[in-house]
């Protein structure tokens, strides 16, 4: 099958979920024998390598160019186009794809929120409300609105969606007035283990040769969705009841680079700096180690999670997860078997949690053992893929269908 998968980007190394799970889908589909192509609409920094999925042929256009680049692809007749894409798109490129063989892909919340994230700003609380309502424009601005009323319009417009989580397929199902297609997460267990491979990166062995500290892992890059605003809080919280524990914060917010700078400025005024460790990039093959090199996981973001890869990983993993306790985390959980939940709106009874378990190996490893189980049973890589390969089929015979019944196209006049 010939794909086209229109994506922001495929660098994994600042922990994006959209684009972590973008490069395994299609590594994995290049070497089941599927020609795929990936256009990435953002344009990458020069000092960041690029990490095209082995088999697969990538496009990095600029901005300028990203329209032209499209259509020239689309003449190309993909059998199916996969709109992997977070954030807006211009109209020139919906208006392009409108009539291609298209699956929309709900990696974030983009199809039901300007901000991508379903929180209210300035407080960051929860959202229950999905665009268009009036609150959206003094929520992110104007102008973010009408940036993403093209994508939104585009998602509504009649093509096949797929969804990643139970949660968000109910909720975007009557917002969308449609069918939502489910296709849980997938992860190698194979690759994320309790004993993994040796890490590369120096830092990332550090971790793994001294074991003297108790350490708490952050789940997935430090964004408001996920908590990123909060970790001086948690930090402290976390000071106070175990003042030996590490606080491991991964990734790299795009929307705010230098969180991470700020936090352990203010952290060393607080006095506890010695107990935050930032690894701002972590390569693909460094993960899994250094998710093993940490005796518990957490999400204290407040946002609903729409992709749960990160947590996903931890499981894997073997790693107990205390989790905020929401629609996504329940499901991906199982209910607090394969974790703790905790509402993380208050950040001392998240702490207490997460001092219990620091402080109890048994429970720990219970629940890890617990969480991999899980894993495998419910997100295993190879059937999330062929899952979405059934659909592509589905989208490719719908599209053939049309247009065996389009009226023939009347050539043009002679001049």
């Amino acid at each position: 099958m010939k794909l086209l998968v229109l994506t922001a980007g495929l660098e994994t190394s600042m922990l994006d979920p959209a684009a972590t799970w973008v490069h395994e889908l299609t590594a994995r589909l290049a070497t089941r024998g599927h020609r795929v192509t990936v256009l990435c609409t953002r344009t990458l920094d020069p000092r960041e390598p690029p990490e095209d999925p082995a088999g697969v042929t990538v496009w990095r256009p600029l901005e300028r160019d990203c329209a032209s680049v499209l259509s020239a692809l689309l003449d190309l007749a993909p059998d199916v186009v996969h709109v992997a894409a977070t954030g807006p798109l211009p109209a020139s490129m919906t208006e392009s794809l409108a009539q291609a063989p298209l699956l929309v892909d709900l990696l974030d919340w983009s199809a039901l929120c300007p901000a991508a994230d379903l929180l209210a700003r300035p407080g960051g609380e929860p959202c229950a409300l999905h665009h268009p309502t009036a609150p959206c424009g003094t929520c992110v601005g104007q102008t973010r609105v009408r940036a993403m009323e093209p994508f939104m319009a585009f998602a509504r417009g009649g093509h096949r969606v797929v969804a990643h989580a139970s949660h968000v397929r109910d909720r975007a199902t009557p917002v969308l007035g449609r069918g939502v297609a489910l296709v849980p997460a997938g992860v190698d267990a194979t690759f994320f283990t309790p004993s993994p491979a040796a890490p590369l990166a120096p830092e990332v062995a550090a971790l793994v040769s001294d074991r003297t500290r108790r350490r708490v892992v952050t789940l997935g890059a430090p964004t408001p969705a996920r908590g990123g605003d909060r970790l001086l809080d948690l930090l402290v919280a976390l000071h106070a009841r175990a003042p030996m524990a590490e606080l491991v914060v991964p990734g790299t917010d795009p929307g705010h680079p230098d969180l991470l700078h700020i936090v352990l400025a203010e952290a060393k005024e607080l006095g506890v700096a010695s107990q935050l460790r930032a690894l701002p990039r972590v390569s693909r093959a460094d993960l899994p180690a250094l998710l093993a090199a940490c005796d518990v996981g957490v999400s204290p973001g407040l946002a609903p999670e729409p992709l749960g890869l990160p947590i996903v990983q931890a499981l894997a993993a073997g790693l107990p997860v205390v989790a905020n306790d929401a629609e996504t985390t329940r499901e991906l959980l199982q209910d607090g078997s394969a974790g703790v939940l905790v509402p993380a709106a208050s950040m001392a009874p998240f702490a207490d949690a997460v001092a219990r378990l620091l402080e109890d190996p048994t429970a720990r490893t219970a629940i890890g053992e617990r969480a991999r189980l899980a894993a495998l049973e419910r997100h295993d890589i190879e059937r999330a893929v062929f899952d979405t390969e059934a659909i592509y089929e589905r989208v490719r015979g719908v599209h053939a269908m049309r247009l065996a019944s389009a009226p023939p196209r009347r050539p043009r006049a002679a001049a």
